[in-house]
C-alpha cells in the first residue's frame, strides 16, 4: 500500500479546510448580519418602547385626557418627576451598579439570570413610585395599575430563573392593560389608542424576533403575563392597604 503523501495533497487538503471555515464564518456572518437595516430599525424599536418607558408613556397619554384637565399643574409635574426618578432613573442606576460589582455580567442583562436581581430591585421601586404617587393624590386606578405592573415585573423576575421571558412585551403588555382598564374607570372610549398599543405590540415583537433575542414563545409569554397580571392585580383595592399605611399629601 502506498503510504507517501506529496507536498501537494497536503495543500490540497489546507485550502479545502479553509474554504470550509471560510464558507462556515461567512454562513454565521449572515445570520447575524443578513439585514443590517432591519436590525438597526429594531434596535431603534428596542430602546424607543425600553421596559422602563412604559410608565411614563402611561402617565402621559392619562394626562392628556380631557377629564385631567383639571388636575393642578404642580401635581402634574410632580408626578412626572416621582415616575422618571422610580421607574427609570433608579432602576438603571442600579443595573448599572450591579453589573459594575459583577453581580451580573452586563448591563444588558441578555443571560436570563442576569434579569433576576434587577427585576426583582426595579419590581420594588415599581411599588415605592406607587406609594409616592398615592400620596400626592393619584386616581386610584391609576395607582392600582401602577402596583399591578411591579407584580408583573417580580413575575418576570420568577420565571426568569428558569425561561427568558420577554420584559418588553411585559411592558406593551401591561400598558396595553391600563389603557383598557383607563377607559373602565373613567367611562372614556380608550378603543383607538388600544389598537394603537396593540400595533406597536406587533411591531415591537418582530423587532425582538428580528435581533433574535427571543423565541416566538418568550415574546407571547411576555406580552400575555404583562396584560394579565395588570389587569387582574389591579382589580384588588389597593388604596384601602395604602390608606392604613399613610395618607395622601
Amino acid at each position: 500500500m502506498d503510504t507517501n503523501i506529496s507536498p501537494d495533497s497536503i495543500g490540497t487538503k489546507e485550502e479545502t479546510t479553509q474554504e470550509m471555515s471560510s464558507s462556515q464564518n461567512s454562513e454565521k456572518n449572515s445570520d447575524t448580519n443578513n439585514h443590517p437595516i432591519l436590525d438597526g430599525i429594531s434596535k431603534f424599536l428596542s430602546f424607543v418602547f425600553f421596559p422602563l418607558f412604559m410608565p411614563i408613556y402611561g402617565i402621559t397619554l392619562l394626562f392628556n385626557m380631557d377629564i385631567f384637565s383639571f388636575y393642578p399643574k404642580r401635581l402634574t409635574i410632580l408626578s412626572y418627576y416621582v415616575v422618571i426618578f422610580f421607574t427609570i432613573l433608579l432602576p438603571l442606576f442600579f443595573i448599572q451598579l450591579l453589573a459594575i460589582t459583577k453581580i451580573i455580567s452586563d448591563a444588558k442583562m441578555r443571560e436570563k439570570e442576569d434579569r433576576i436581581i434587577p427585576y426583582i430591585i426595579t419590581s420594588i421601586l415599581f411599588l415605592l413610585g406607587s406609594c409616592m404617587l398615592f400620596r400626592l393624590g393619584m386616581p386610584l386606578f391609576f395607582i392600582n395599575i401602577s402596583i399591578s405592573a411591579s407584580i408583573a415585573i417580580l413575575i418576570d423576575a420568577i420565571i426568569s430563573k428558569w425561561w427568558k421571558i420577554s420584559a418588553h412585551m411585559t411592558g406593551i403588555g401591561g400598558l396595553s392593560a391600563g389603557i383598557v382598564l383607563v377607559g373602565i374607570a373613567t367611562y372614556v372610549n380608550t378603543s383607538t389608542t388600544l389598537i394603537l398599543a396593540l400595533i406597536v405590540a406587533g411591531v415591537l415583537a418582530s423587532a425582538r424576533l428580528q435581533l433574535k433575542r427571543h423565541t416566538p414563545a418568550q415574546i407571547i409569554a411576555g406580552f400575555l403575563n404583562g396584560f394579565i397580571s395588570v389587569f387582574l392585580f389591579s382589580l384588588i383595592n389597593w388604596g384601602s392597604l395604602l390608606r392604613s399605611i399613610f395618607s395622601p399629601i
